[in-house]
């Protein structure tokens, strides 16, 4: 049996919802055209300006807002969708969820060990396990998953049980 203990911050669930949003393309659509065609609508106002009316400042001001606007899109989605996840929850939710986390590898199922108690996941109702440089996620359904934040792991190796849950998931499918 294998097991890993590790704790789980707010930081950590921000970190799996920007994953999420990474991989939506709506999302990524949304973002772009915010990102490249609305300052590409105001640098052409502003060209306009410049040629047209000869006025130098308007066409700076316009140009300035235009570069801001592409450059703290993503900064004001990222607040937007902090502030939207923080509203999610309440303080005693929060004190549940966030904390000392224990992940074990049983012959049958995924065990789960934090305030709330210990549960346990089949090993075929994991769907997958992703992996990033800071995180591995380990998915129950399509939108929600355990986080496993890399840096905070106190007892255990990741490395050997993301392997050996892979293995248990691709044996009970």
């Amino acid at each position: 049996m294998t097991e890993i203990e590790y704790e789980l911050r707010e930081v950590d669930l921000f970190a799996f919802n920007e994953h999420q949003l990474k991989k939506s393309a709506d999302i990524q659509k949304r973002m772009r055209r915010h990102q490249i065609i609305l300052p590409g609508l105001l640098a052409l106002i502003a060209a306009v300006v410049l040629m047209y009316y000869q006025d130098t400042l308007s066409f700076m001001y316009i140009g300035v807002l235009a570069v801001s606007w592409a450059l703290l899109t993503p900064l004001y989605f990222r607040w937007n969708q902090r502030r939207q996840i923080r509203k999610c929850y309440s303080e005693e939710e929060k004190l549940k969820l966030f904390g000392p986390n224990t992940l074990r590898i049983e012959p049958k199922k995924l065990v789960e060990i934090n305030r709330n108690g210990e549960s346990g996941i089949a090993w075929d109702e994991v769907l997958r396990i992703e992996t990033t440089r800071h995180y591995a996620f380990i998915f129950v359904s399509i939108d929600s998953a355990i986080i496993v934040p890399r840096v905070t792991v106190r007892k255990g190796d990741l490395h050997d049980f993301v392997k050996e849950a892979d293995q248990k998931i691709e044996q009970a499918a």
